[in-house]
């Protein structure tokens, strides 16, 4: 067999610059030697000292710690001799033994100050130190102790080189004072009984003395090496003669005392092992002898075996052995030539280190009433040593591990047996380290360490394991060594880890190879038993190879495998696809074959026969899991290498890979539950009285049914369960393998943990669905049995690697399915959790919450995570949420956002129906709807809900000011609940007409009947309806002011008379279209059914505009101006109920005084048109008042001007702005009453406004009449006055007002026209009792609506603007009428022409020919 040998891990890690020049040896003192130790235990340091330099460095990364330099009195330095490490109080560091001229010094050094805190005066030269305890007192922890050292604090046990054996007290009680190595306690020996230890060590402590017990006295011979054994709580102390003494702490007796075999050899160094179960109680104290640096010294390893009567357990856990019977020397080796074959002769060995390592197993089988005391399962004394040869440079350094165990298998032999060599040893292996020797060579190595951690064992590949397998050099363990320059890291590998690194990189490719690596194997152990005793020679290629390849699936050297993989595939000989070949199916027979030897070892978890699995099955199934996870392994391997493939043969592949990988998952999830204790599976029965946490179907079972049955009852989706998610992301598959087993029912929870386990087997599936069904189960399981233990349980997510997200998602649903609304949600939320989820968890999520009432819940769910909606369910669900927490206005837009033509009448109707079930209907109807939605909504209202809906679309129908449908639908429901014998719904419907009937004045009359005679069931015969050309609204053009043009009275008259020629001419044209175009198209009536939805011209609203003609002519200054200006007339329509009638006119700019206007600012070049309309005034005379329109002086400046009667009167102004020009511009106020109505076109703008109705004050009679009429006429010319020519560009409005002269005038004039206003008033009586006439005659309705030409006062049905040619043919006559009887007045008329007029009004007035 061949050597096994140390591999270097790290470089050498020097020490600091710093470090290497205190260690440096003094030129003066030569004799000073550098010497260094690691501490023993786990703080991980070590510890260099030359001289009085002291180092302390880390033991891993040789990083400086501590230093220290220490003085002495005399001429020369102290040297340190010992050091031991030491902790108390919390507190780390070294107990030092100084050398000084005078003596010895105790030095008690802490790590953390770098300095000296006790100091204590030693007789002789300190050999050793080793700590006691680092405590004292009347305490339970010091029982174990003398009753004289209890008083101790802290103790030391100190030998020196005259034989010294002392118990020193380190006094840790009293650390007030601090000293140093200069100012050292002198040591009091105390030999009296113990009651008299108290008073001595107060007076000793006040006096600056320690105390101490003296064990041996100076003999001269003197003590070489110290171990206080803490199990049998003994103390050896080796001489340097060769004898060994045991002293006992308890009753502070000698209670061994003889001479090693090895003869006068000084006693070096001690390590304690234990073994396993010794029955006898029986311990071992190795004692190493050695001369150290001497020539021709050899090192001896003797074995004492140590017998006691009684092996307890304290009750701090620490196992003592009490009552020594015999001790006496059981085996012995020489590390020497003998022993260890050289190639040259041994000068000198030297021992670097020894240490004992143990490792302790729980027993889970063991009953804890037997009170038997735990042995150590592993227990090794690892020795390094080195050697010195003739001739050799370098020494040579090995690293020996004895297992005492194995020791006791080989029959405990005394020493090697005839024939044996440490390379075959049994119980004892042998690593060399000449690799880091010549690595770190020349520096001088001091110190070799194992770390316990690191030590392991290869797993067992075979069942039962070879005898190969036991030995020491299976062991695997990391070392550090300690130089005087720095530190180096190695491994130490056994043959098993040797083997397999030789077969990874050697693949057997050739024959040579095949056979040198089946002889590896075979001296490994790693072959199966079968082939244990095999040689290479017996067997074939094929069978060599056969072996090999199971030995590396067994140990997991899939490098091997996939090595020869990767260079067969590469390579392009005849023999590589045969060799592919033959991997394939010996891999696909291995997955056959451990398949059915997992069945068998499932079969008794499932079939109820046990309550627990024993060890052999475990290692059973670890066993065929561990093969099912390399084979998987070996198949994704071929499926990515593989090359030129047929379909049929990567199919194959294919599924050989999915199925190796289910199995192997399935056999994880399976040992996994073994483990847990959840498997095997018992009956309901045996749940109560097993400690760990088990499945019981019944109680799961019956908890979910309750929880369906509760969501059945509910309006929402009863299917709303997570789990149940889960399970029907799964599909069919999962659902019929639930109803396999007897109970099952396809749903969750499973019948039994097989039909659970069985998921996994299941191809298709995601694996992170199947991880949360089980992780659900397991929450269910923990959650039956909160008494009992689940920390075992809780492991699954860490042992298969499972995201945190999915775990934290998996609970969040786990407590939304136990009504945990709030932790649920703050799962869910998790940001963790918000990288994995599932495609339906944001729905269901949603509905359970709105099924268990969590509105507000799951609407903070809807905005966190703004789930997508790509289904109409789902746009319900989510207009659900936000209705139920009336965001009415978040739903409207949502819904808008996600309908389209397909949905939008199932998703409006759904929106209008949870408004209604809500009691939101009222604020769906105040938001802005569409064409389509409008058409939705009105079906809703009038399909469902009776009677309520029906009045609610009515009430809708008011607020858009639709009168007609409003009227029609009214007009259904009173025919429909005309045999209606509920008085309250009769008084209901009383109040619905008188309210319906008031909204209905607005309209016209024959627009009412129109609307009542279409509500009713049969159809109009004698109606007709036809398509006429579109009507154009009045056009109205702004002229140029012609102010400085002097016109005279006769030709004022002859353009007026003109004017009149040409309307009268035209009065039978057919209209033209108008180049004014309407501001706000609307449908035409062809459209829309609805009768008269255009603009209807009323007979107020034609005496209006005749009003406003007759006012114009009434005086030739305002006839000027209107021939001036142009035909000027305004459209009207009813004013909507939807306005305010309090909205404030805007008020104009004031003015300082009645002469002066302030002048507004730049305007776009279009003209601008405006009406103001207010409300009549009453005056306290019956007639019309006519006004200049200018204020009084001290009036409140405001566009509603008074009269000097303090009477309101309604102001009207027409602002007509005009592009500025070198000539004046001029602003033409005219006031006068009008609806409102506004037409823009490219020349003019007309703009109305609604003027809030004024409180007019009484007059001085105090009494008001409402059929009074002020009319205000605001004419101004413009003023001649020659502007500036270097300012063309300025737009400027004047506002020449008239004068309190010029108003005096006007007034003579009215006074002395009274025959001419008689005549007024006459003709407007006349057109009032027509108008009456005509409103209640029936007959002249109907011709009105069959004929659109022929009436004045009602437009047509199938256009929506008025006819502005008729109206103007009639205010033309009107206006003409007026002219004739003006010129008649001024004499430039015959009476003849003036009969000839007053025909023509009369044909006017009556409409008929006269």
């Amino acid at each position: 067999m061949h050597d096994l040998t140390a591999q270097v891990t790290s470089s050498l890690l020097p020490f600091s610059g710093v470090t290497i020049d205190a260690l440096g040896e003094d030129e003066i003192t030569l004799d000073s030697v550098l010497h260094g130790r690691f501490t023993v235990g786990r703080s991980g340091l070590a510890w260099l000292a030359c001289g009085p330099h002291l180092e302390v460095v880390h033991a891993v990364t040789g990083e400086r710690l501590s230093a220290y330099c220490f003085s002495g009195g005399g001429e020369h330095p102290p040297s340190v001799l010992a050091a031991r490490d030491f902790s108390w109080l919390k507190r780390s560091g070294l107990l030092i033994g100084l050398e000084e001229a005078e003596g010895s010094v105790l030095c008690l050094y802490d790590l953390g100050l770098s300095r000296v805190v006790k100091a204590v005066v030693i007789p002789g030269r300190i050999t050793a130190i080793e700590p006691l305890v680092s405590y004292g007192g009347a305490s339970t922890s010091t029982q174990h102790l003398h009753q004289s050292l209890r008083w101790f604090f802290g103790i030391a046990a100190v030998v020196t080189d005259l034989g010294h054996v002392l118990l020193v007290d380190l006094c840790l009680d009293d650390l007030s004072c601090s000293q140093s190595e200069l100012e050292a306690s002198d040591l009091q020996v105390v030999t009296k009984s113990p009651a008299e230890i108290p008073r001595l060590r107060e007076v000793s402590t006040r006096q600056g003395r320690h105390l101490c017990l003296q064990l041996n006295g100076p003999t001269g011979v003197g003590a070489t090496a110290l171990q206080y054994i803490s199990r049998t709580n003994q103390l050896a102390v080796g001489f340097s003669d060769g004898y060994l003494q045991l002293w006992n702490m308890k009753s502070l007796k000698k209670e061994y005392h003889s001479q090693l075999e090895g003869g006068r050899v000084p006693v070096h160094a001690f390590t304690f092992q234990e073994p396993e179960n010794d029955p006898r109680n029986c311990c071992y104290l190795w004692a190493v002898q050695s001369s150290q640096d001497l020539e021709g010294d050899t090192v001896s390893l003797h074995l004492l075996q140590l017998a006691f009567s009684e092996r307890k357990c304290l009750a701090s856990g620490k196992i003592l052995y009490e009552g020594l019977e015999y001790c006496e020397e059981r085996y012995s080796q020489d590390l020497c030539g003998t022993a260890f074959p050289l190639r040259a002769q041994t000068t000198n060995t030297r021992l670097l280190s020894c240490q004992t390592i143990e490792k302790f197993r729980h027993h889970p089988d063991r009953d804890d009433s037997m009170n038997e005391v735990a042995s150590p399962d592993t227990s090794l004394s690892i020795f390094s040593w080195q050697i010195k040869a003739y001739g050799q440079g370098t020494p040579s350094t090995y690293v020996g591990v004895f297992d005492i165990n194995r020791w006791y298998h080989a029959q405990m032999p005394d020493s090697l047996r005839t024939g044996e060599s440490l390379q075959n040893c049994p119980y004892l292996a042998v690593w060399s380290l000449d690799s880091v020797v010549q690595m770190v060579s020349p520096h001088v190595l001091l110190d070799v360490v194992v770390h316990e951690r690191s030590l392991s064992r290869g797993m067992p590949f075979t069942c039962p394991p070879p005898e190969q397998y036991f030995n020491p050099t299976t062991y695997n363990f990391d070392a550090t060594c300690l130089l005087n320059s720095g530190i180096v890291h190695l491994t130490c590998s056994g043959y098993q880890k040797e083997t397999l690194s030789f077969l990874k990189k050697a693949a057997p490719c050739s024959s040579d190879v095949i056979s040198t690596s089946y002889s590896h194997c075979l001296m490994s152990g790693l072959l199966s038993s079968r082939l244990a005793d095999t040689q290479a020679s017996s067997l074939t290629q094929e069978e060599q190879l056969d072996a090999i390849l199971s030995t590396a699936l067994e140990t997991s050297s899939l490098g091997l495998i996939t090595g020869c993989i990767k260079q067969w595939t590469a390579e392009e000989q005849p023999g590589s696809a045969l060799n592919l070949r033959y991997i394939l199916d010996w891999a696909w027979n291995k997955v056959v074959q451990t398949k059915e030897e997992l069945d068998g070892i499932c079969a008794p978890l499932f079939d109820s026969s046990s309550n627990f699995t024993d060890p052999q099955t475990m290692q059973l199934l670890q066993h065929s899991q561990r093969l099912l996870s390399n084979l998987s392994a070996i198949f994704h391997c071929l499926l990515s290498e593989a090359q030129e493939l047929t379909q049929k043969g990567l199919v194959g592949l294919m599924n050989k890979n999915m199925v190796s990988s289910l199995i192997s998952k399935y056999a994880q999830v399976v040992l996994w539950f073994c483990r847990t204790g959840l498997l095997p599976e018992g009956s309901d029965e045996d749940a109560l009285q097993i400690s760990r946490p088990f499945y019981t179907h019944s109680v799961i079972s019956n908890y979910y049914t309750i929880r369906r049955e509760e969501l059945t009852r509910g309006k929402w989706c009863a299917d709303c369960l997570m789990i149940d998610g889960l399970v029907n992301q799964c599909g069919e598959r999962l659902t019929n393998l639930w109803k396999r087993d007897d109970g099952g029912t396809g749903q969750y929870p499973p019948p039994t943990l097989h039909a659970l386990l069985d998921i996994y087997l299941l191809d298709n599936i995601d694996e992170a669905a199947k991880h949360a069904i089980v992780i659900y189960l397991l929450l269910d399981v923990m959650y039956s049995f909160p008494n009992k233990d689940g920390t075992s349980v809780e492991s699954f997510p860490t042992a298969f690697a499972i995201p945190i997200g999915l775990v934290k998602l998996v609970q969040g649903l786990w407590l939304l399915d136990h009504h945990d609304h709030q932790s649920s949600f703050e799962l869910l939320l998790h940001p963790a959790a918000s990288q994995c989820h599932f495609e339906w968890q944001h729905e269901r999520v949603l509905q359970a919450l709105m099924c268990q009432d969590q509105q507000s819940v799951a609407l903070r769910y809807f905005h966190v995570t703004k789930p997508p909606i790509l289904s109409t369910p789902q746009a319900k669900l989510c207009l659900s949420v936000l209705l139920h927490n009336r965001c009415l206005v978040e739903a409207w837009c949502l819904l808008r956002q996600h309908s389209n033509r397909l949905n939008m009448s199932e998703l409006l109707g759904f929106m209008y129906e949870s408004c209604q079930e809500l009691g939101l209907i009222k604020e769906l109807l105040k938001l802005p709807l569409g064409l389509n939605e409008q058409e939705c909504l009105e079906k809703f209202l009038q399909g469902s809900g009776g009677l309520q809906n029906r009045e609610l679309l009515m009430v809708h129908y008011l607020q858009q000011a639709n009168y007609i449908p409003a009227l029609q639908l009214n007009h259904s429901l009173k025919m429909n609940l005309v045999n209606e014998r509920d008085p309250k719904l009769k008084e209901r419907t009383n109040t619905r007409n008188s309210i319906l009937d008031q909204y209905g004045k607005v309209l016209p009359r024959v627009q009412r009947k129109l609307a009542m005679e279409r509500a009713k069931p049969y159809q109009h015969s004698h109606t007709i309806h036809r398509e006429v050309s579109r009507p154009q609204p009045l056009s109205t053009i702004t002229k140029r002011s012609a102010n400085e043009k002097v016109m005279s009275r006769a030709g004022f008259l002859n353009s007026v008379l003109t004017k009149i020629e040409e309307v009268w001419l035209g009065k039978g044209a057919t209209p033209q279209s108008s180049p004014s175009k309407s501001l706000n198209p609307k449908p035409s009536s062809l459209a829309l059914p609805e009768p008269f939805l255009g603009t209807p011209i009323t007979m107020t609203s034609k005496r209006n505009g005749l009003l406003s003609i007759l006012l114009v002519c009434l005086s030739p200054q305002r006839a000027r101006a209107l021939a001036a200006s142009g035909p000027v007339f305004s459209a009207f329509t009813p004013q909507s109920i939807l306005r305010s009638s309090l909205r404030p006119t805007p008020v104009a700019t004031p003015s300082a005084s009645p002469g002066r206007s302030i002048t507004p600012p730049l305007r776009s070049k279009e003209s601008r048109i405006t009406f103001i309309e207010e409300a009549e005034s009453p005056e306290t005379e019956k007639g019309i008042r006519w006004t200049n329109g200018v204020r009084p002086k001290g009036g409140v400046p405001s566009p509603q001007l008074r009269s000097s009667e303090s009477e309101s009167s309604s102001i009207h102004e027409v602002a007509v702005e005009t592009k500025p020009s070198d000539a004046t511009q001029a602003q033409h106020i005219l006031s006068f009453d009008a609806s409102q109505a506004s037409i823009r076109s490219t020349d003019i703008t007309l703009e109305y406004y609604d003027a809030p109705l004024s409180e007019d004050p009484q007059g001085e009679d105090g009494a008001t009449e409402k059929d009074d009429e002020v009319v205000t006429l605001k004419i101004e010319a413009p003023a001649e006055k020659d502007e500036p020519e270097e300012k063309p560009s300025l737009t400027t409005e004047q506002a020449i007002h008239i004068t309190t002269e010029d108003t005096e005038k006007e007034e003579e004039e009215v006074e002395n026209e009274e025959t001419f206003e008689d005549v007024v008033e006459t003709g407007l009586e006349q057109m009032a009792k027509n108008e009456e006439e005509e409103v209640h005659s029936q007959k002249e309705d109907e011709e009105d609506i069959e004929s659109n030409s022929k009436q004045d006062d009602v437009a047509a049905l199938d256009q929506e603007e008025v006819s502005t040619h008729d109206i103007g043919n009639s205010l033309s006559e009107f206006a003409l009428f007026i002219s004739l009887q003006l010129f008649i007045k001024d004499g430039f008329l015959h009476t003849r022409t003036t009969q000839h007029q007053n025909a023509l009004l009369c044909r006017y007035i009556s409409g008929k020919s006269c």
